[in-house]
């Protein structure tokens, strides 16, 4: 027997198909579904790539800063949070970013890598200030005396390490679908359900996918802030920190990984998926991605913090220091709170009544 023979399963109910001389496709006897030899061909070069999702990053050299670089520079280091971050010799008092501590203690610098790029801070500290009061404004049930004009004073602008990937994905995707039709005659109402299998390939490019390198930046905070312009990042120069704090990053390029595989798999994944149009329902069904020699950059982008307490808990605040856009959660106002629900219970009981009237139930 020939074992380069090809058999096809129908991909319906998983029959054997065979080939029909008339028309010249391939039936399923059992349930009576024609595919083209070509369509059976194209499944199966699908189902032969669908393969385990593969990610390969090249490793990532990092750099010392300059003998000349590192006179200008300081260590500070908090003794509430343990965080560490470096800034010119020149700053006066400084706060710590992360938790807001006053008592931070300067050191000397040691021990900081290069960065390849930053994004400079586009909006001054008056203009985050701003950004964060119109936020507030947003937040109806905040307390009035949240707004701690002292601790906004304190708001510190740093940059915080970033790993950026880029690379070029190749993709596999296979959705099933479905079409649905309904029409009616004189008599009866029809419905008829078409089945799909839809076939996805091709490449994507990523550039400059942000995973930050802080373990004192909250992850979720830092997805937030996103996105960042780009096209404004230059190669990094010393100048840009004066006046400014910058974190350095504690968690590898390495270790950033597997972060950076699950936004290059999503974002493929969502891009695949909103090119099927069309269809009454769509499901995937498998997906794949790979690529080879993705390259890493470490950068600095900009950021303002700030915090403030209130009633014995911390309120966190970041805000994008090249957008503005401000990422934090609020306080509420208990008061504010009873009022407003005796509002909505009021303004439902008065329409409530106002309906039972019309219909003459009162």
């Amino acid at each position: 027997m020939d074992e380069n023979i090809k058999s096809y399963k129908c991909p319906c109910c998983g029959s054997q198909l065979v080939f029909d001389a008339a028309s010249g496709n391939l039936s399923c006897n059992s349930c009576k579904n024609v595919f083209s030899a070509e369509t059976m061909q194209q499944l199966g070069e699908a189902d032969a790539s669908a393969l385990q999702s593969k990610y390969d990053w090249e490793n990532y050299t990092p750099r010392d800063f300059g003998e000349a670089e590192s006179r200008d520079f300081s260590g500070y280091a908090c003794p509430s949070c343990g965080a560490e971050v470096i800034g010119d010799n020149n700053m006066a008092a400084t706060i710590c970013p992360y938790c807001g501590n006053t008592q931070i203690v300067k050191k000397q610098f040691e021990g900081a890598l290069r960065p390849d790029l930053i994004i400079p801070f586009k909006i001054t500290k008056q203009q985050a200030i701003e950004h964060f009061e119109a936020a507030c404004k947003k937040a109806p049930l905040l307390p009035k005396e949240f707004k701690n004009s002292k601790k906004i004073d304190e708001m510190t602008g740093i940059y915080v390490p970033f790993w950026l990937f880029d690379c070029r994905c190749r993709a596999n995707m296979q959705f099933s679908a479905e079409r649905v039709s309904r029409w009616s005659d004189s008599r009866y109402d029809y419905t008829k359900t078409d089945f799909y299998r839809i076939i996805r390939n091709g490449t994507i490019d990523f550039e400059k996918i942000p995973v930050d390198g802080s373990v004192k930046a909250d992850d979720a905070y830092m997805d937030a802030l996103e996105p960042f312009d780009y096209t404004a990042a230059v190669d990094f120069d010393t100048s840009y920190i004066s006046g400014f704090l910058a974190d350095r990053y504690d968690v590898s390029s390495k270790d950033s990984e597997p972060r950076a595989n699950e936004r290059v798999k999503r974002s493929t994944e969502k891009a695949f998926a909103d090119t099927v149009l069309g269809y009454s329902i769509v499901n995937p069904i498998s997906s794949a991605v790979s690529f080879s020699n993705g390259k890493i950059r470490y950068g600095l982008l900009p950021v303002w913090m700030m915090n403030i307490k209130y009633n014995g808990a911390v309120y966190k605040y970041a805000i994008n220091g090249q957008t503005g856009k401000t990422v934090g959660k609020y306080p509420i106002c208990k008061k504010k709170r009873a009022l407003w629900f005796f509002g909505v219970f009021a303004a439902s009981f008065a329409v409530c009544f106002a309906v039972a009237k019309l219909f003459g139930l009162l």
